[in-house]
């Protein structure tokens, strides 16, 4: 399918992600012509060391994050003396998951609670495939978004005997993040066994080991997956997840039930036939015999291929929609909340600048952003006020009065402020 069958559009919601790049947006204030050329000068070194100054705090968070990670890393190809306890590791989990959430809410995604999950899951699946989750099988589960949208798709259809293309419609997710983590085998059996009766035991235990049977030899319940996706059809999220069951669908089912039984059938008739005509011929009886058998592993072969076609669209669609893993996936996401930090700041710092005598309060500063996103570049966004406001009182360049009036300082200030908060993350003694 060529790029042209397929148009991606936005929802008109508002939404916390401002999908513009900080590079532009900085330009484009740049560009504003209430600038003299030496505040112009002085507003792009205040964005070019107040970027400086997140990507290091960024930076940090990053390697605290891989420390907690290291553990539970499934891609860890690092030799290591160092052992740690089981309290250790509890702990690691505990604010390796803390620290996730909150970064994922630092880049503007949004968490996917149970109940939307399992009701995307319900629904028909886009990709036409009949894929089950036990969503129960995890300890660790968390599932994020960022952007929803509407996939549009040109493509031939069997209603029209495939010589005409039909327009499909498919709501998406644009960002897809997913963490999770494994309940050791034993512990999930005596759930169910918990919930089912003692009797249930060995059926409990066949049943977690099918769940996990397509995972690789090497994995287990110790380790923590990080996965990233990018344009998913909401109605195909199980197809995110690595204890999927591909099941035929029932028209699948009833298609192969009725060639296969009247081929057997019919195999059948005809072997009786042939052993009738043939009833003092020995290999004449076994030649029969032995195409009655080929009828039915034919039979059998088939919902065997049909299953490998299924396994093949899924392992196509991932193979698309992958975006990052486990390590990497940190890497982009803090590369996500740094740029959504600098935007959120920047925006509020140059609006607070150049409007000195309006006199705004946070609420009122939230319009005039908004309205200016609206207009210069025709997005919907709920602008996060509070966190931008947050970064400027936390770096000294922003202070609110009495009654809430909000206040930034001047731009050769603002610099000054910003260069001695980058000056002491390397002379702690003057901390």
């Amino acid at each position: 399918m060529s790029d042209d069958d397929v148009q991606i559009i936005h929802d008109s919601n508002k939404k916390r992600f401002i999908p513009i790049s900080k590079q532009e947006i900085v330009t484009d204030l740049l560009n504003n012509s209430s600038w003299d050329d030496e505040e112009k000068k002085l507003f792009g070194d205040f964005c070019q060391i107040f970027a400086a100054l997140y990507h290091y705090k960024f930076h940090s968070r990053l390697e605290e994050l891989k420390r907690c990670y290291t553990v539970f890393n499934p891609d860890n190809d690092n030799i290591t003396k160092q052992e740690y306890s089981a309290e250790q590791q509890q702990e690691q989990e505990v604010t390796l998951v803390k620290e996730m959430q909150e970064l994922l809410d630092n880049a503007n995604y949004e968490v996917l609670e149970i109940d939307d999950i399992n009701q995307a899951m319900a629904a028909d699946s886009y990709s036409g495939l009949n894929v089950s989750v036990d969503l129960e099988d995890f300890e660790q589960l968390s599932v994020y978004y960022r952007g929803l949208a509407t996939k549009v798709e040109q493509k031939r259809h069997w209603t029209s005997l495939y010589l005409l293309k039909k327009t499909f419609e498919v709501p998406i997710y644009q960002r897809m993040f997913i963490l999770i983590k494994l309940k050791s085998e034993d512990k999930r059996v005596q759930e169910l066994v918990a919930i089912k009766g003692e009797q249930f035991e060995k059926k409990a235990q066949k049943q977690v080991r099918k769940s996990r049977s397509g995972l690789p030899a090497d994995i287990n319940e110790q380790h923590i997956f990080l996965k990233l996706f990018k344009n998913i059809p909401r109605s195909d999220l199980e197809m995110l997840f690595p204890n999927r069951n591909i099941r035929l669908k029932m028209f699948d089912k009833i298609r192969l039930a009725v060639t296969g039984g009247a081929g057997t059938l019919l195999g059948i008739i005809s072997t009786i036939g042939k052993i009738a005509a043939a009833a003092l011929n020995p290999i004449a009886i076994l030649t029969a015999f032995g195409g009655l058998i080929g009828i039915i592993i034919k039979q059998i072969t088939n919902i065997f291929t049909q299953r490998n076609k299924y396994t093949m669209v899924l392992s196509q669609n991932l193979y698309f929609h992958n975006l990052d893993n486990n390590f990497g996936v940190m890497s982009y996401l803090i590369d996500n909340a740094e740029e959504e930090e600098g935007k959120e700041a920047i925006l509020a710092y140059c609006f607070l600048y150049n409007n000195p005598d309006k006199d705004l309060t946070q609420k009122e500063l939230d319009v005039e952003v908004e309205k200016y996103l609206e207009e210069k570049y025709g997005v919907s966004i709920d602008f996060e006020i509070d966190d931008g406001v947050r970064k400027l009182h936390n770096e000294g360049i922003l202070i609110e009065q009495d009654d809430g009036v909000l206040k930034v300082l001047n731009l050769q200030k603002s610099c000054e402020r910003i260069d001695e908060q980058w000056d002491n993350f390397f002379n702690p003694k003057d901390n």
